[in-house]
């Protein structure tokens, strides 16, 4: 009871003094009204600062460059084959009429015995000395004629049929060691050379009316010493020399 009554006493008083003071209640609204406003701006801050905070974007990293792809290299053009010449025989032994044809041949060999290419025309392939029908161990520029009556044709360097060589555009004047078709490498007339004085140094020539090799196909010939002439006639099939020798006039 006497709790209740102090409880009246001082809600009695408290309401004299706020009646006493007007003020008083001013100041005290005035501080409720600033405080509410001053928690007004801070949640309005709060409220700001939360809309304007926001997450960093995120910049994707940028996606490698593909390596451009590598050009294929063109593909190589494949050589052309060479075409057999059909005149052409290299060194080796061919039957006559089925292998190679009759005719004559042309070839290259060096300038002496050592460089030499040898050749030989054969009645059969028996390998006896008798088969062989002609046979020759040729220097420098040299032919020789297979006749049709040929067996076999053996040959230690390559050959070249007439037909499948063109002519000179001129008669040679200078002749070095080899043989010579007149009236298609060389024309008629004089010629001369120069040897050595005696026989190991002399230069053998001769006048042909054919190529086969055989022995009864030599016109005239020499073991030259010296200074020589050699007078080519205009039925002359051919001329062999050992050395050179040089036109003269005809």
């Amino acid at each position: 009871m006497k709790r209740i009554i102090l409880l009246v006493s001082i809600s009695l008083l408290l309401i004299a003094c706020l009646t006493s003071s007007p003020n008083l209640v001013d100041e005290v609204a005035s501080e409720s009204s600033e405080s509410d406003e001053s928690t007004t701006v801070v949640e309005i801050s709060e409220t700001s600062e939360a809309t304007n905070t926001s997450e960093p974007t995120y910049t994707p990293e940028p996606t490698a460059t593909k390596k451009p792809t590598s050009t294929p290299k063109p593909t190589s053009t494949p050589k052309p084959t060479a075409t057999k010449n059909p005149y052409l025989y290299s060194s080796g032994t061919f039957l006559v009429n089925s292998e190679i044809e009759p005719g004559i041949y042309q070839g290259e060999a060096g300038d002496d015995i050592w460089g030499s290419c040898y050749w030989e025309r054969l009645s059969n392939l028996s390998g006896d000395f008798d088969s062989i029908i002609a046979n020759e161990n040729s220097v420098g520029n040299f032919y020789v004629e297979i006749k049709d009556t040929d067996f076999a044709f053996t040959v230690k360097c390559a050959v070249t049929h007439i037909d499948g060589i063109p002519e000179p555009e001129e008669f040679l004047t200078k002749l070095d060691t080899g043989m010579y078709i007149v009236g298609r490498d060389i024309q008629p007339g004089l010629y001369k050379g120069q040897a050595g004085e005696d026989l190991m140094d002399s230069c053998y020539w001769e006048r042909l009316r054919g190529v086969s090799g055989e022995f009864r196909e030599i016109l005239a010939n020499d073991n030259a010493t010296g200074q020589y002439y050699i007078q080519v006639a205009p039925t002359d099939f051919a001329l062999s020399v050992r050395c050179p020798v040089e036109f003269q006039s005809q």
